[in-house]
């Protein structure tokens, strides 16, 4: 699941003496560890409020507070319990702190580093209406509305917003539909990656009709309390009468060896990547691997280059650091192009060789 459920009233038990914290916490009769992070929404809420308590034996008295000590306030005594409910007004981080004083008089400060990232609105239904608008948005041809889904961050964002315009030209009777294949949230529920098939029917301005679909993950972030589209892989529909498509790739073929000196067991590793799409492409980096064992490896990483840039239909080469090893023997080397999968691309299947070399 991607968020915890609550049934019953939020109460955060801080189970813990004046002189030590060494209990833990407890939520809901759920012990949490000191210094975690608890996500909570407003269906969690009881009553739309937080209950902070912390066990009443051995204290004469507790205060609470959310702004690192400026204001302190008194928690009401109920049974075994201090108790105070905190009503959030907005999305906030809150982090308590307690000043609890004993029966003796003592008073001593707990700061149990625990923090309670609230937002009201359930982040997968925000995300969900950014999908929705997006639909509604692109089908109307309403370019305004449909960029203002996007962040600033978004890459290439005024190539994009053109490629957008240019769909609206070229297509008529646009019809999208999106089925949500995958959804994951960051820790902290600030970001989203959600993997979404995308369909398109429509017709273009010579008459003929298109219907295509692609699964597309995209990557959201919560911006100013607002949920914006930050990044689209592998996005084949929206801007596709204009944005250039991208394909890097490889073969063993493509890999060759810079030797050392006879009985050296030096080698430099090149590898030739291809671009046969349309589009240029920056920033390609390329991980270099060797194995002393198989073709299938294991695999250690050698080193990692980048290629400033590959112009469309270009090839461009990029070098591994200088590897040494026993010399006369065999030994086996992979390539991996954009191996952290940030440049979307029509084949991502392509994008890696292995190959065995004699080192010299």
């Amino acid at each position: 699941m991607l968020r915890k459920s609550f049934v019953l009233a939020v109460i955060i038990i801080f189970c813990a003496s004046v002189s030590s914290f060494a209990q833990g916490l407890m939520v809901n009769s759920k012990e949490v560890e000191e210094g975690e992070a608890l996500n909570l929404f407003y269906d969690d809420l009881d009553a739309g409020k937080i209950n902070f308590a912390t066990r009443s034996s051995g204290l004469k008295k507790a205060e609470i507070t959310f702004d690192r000590g400026r204001n302190w306030q008194e928690m009401k005594s109920e049974g075994d319990y201090f108790i105070f409910s905190y009503h959030p007004l907005t999305d906030e981080v809150i982090i308590p702190e307690l000043l609890l004083t004993s029966e003796d008089g003592k008073i001593n400060t707990e700061k149990p580093g625990i923090k309670v990232n609230y937002q009201r609105k359930n982040p997968d239904d925000s995300v969900m209406q950014v999908l929705d608008k997006m639909k509604l948005h692109y089908e109307q041809e309403n370019i305004d509305r449909f960029m203002s889904l996007f962040s600033s961050k978004f890459p290439d964002r005024l190539k994009f917003q053109e490629s957008i315009q240019n769909d609206f030209y070229n297509y008529r009777n646009i019809r999208l539909f999106y089925n949500v294949d995958r959804k994951a949230f960051d820790d902290d529920f600030e970001g989203a990656i959600w993997d979404v098939e995308w369909k398109r029917k429509a017709d273009t301005i010579t008459a003929a009709s298109i219907d295509d679909s692609a699964v597309i993950s995209m990557r959201f972030e919560k911006e100013s309390g607002t949920w914006l589209i930050t990044g689209m892989r592998n996005n084949s529909i929206f801007g596709s009468s204009l944005l250039g498509t991208l394909d890097l790739s490889i073969a063993a073929s493509d890999i060759s060896f810079t030797d050392g000196v006879p009985t050296s067991g030096d080698t430099t590793v090149h590898v030739a990547v291809h671009n046969t799409g349309s589009a240029a492409v920056s920033g390609v980096k390329v991980n270099f691997f060797e194995s002393g064992f198989t073709i299938t490896g294991p695999w250690t990483l050698i080193s990692s280059s980048i290629i400033p840039s590959i112009g469309g239909g270009s090839t461009a080469t990029g070098s591994s650091a200088l590897f040494s090893a026993t010399p006369g023997f065999i030994w086996y080397f992979r390539v991996v192009v954009d191996p952290d999968g940030v440049i979307a691309e029509g084949d991502e299947t392509n994008n890696e060789a292995s190959i065995a070399h004699a080192l010299p």
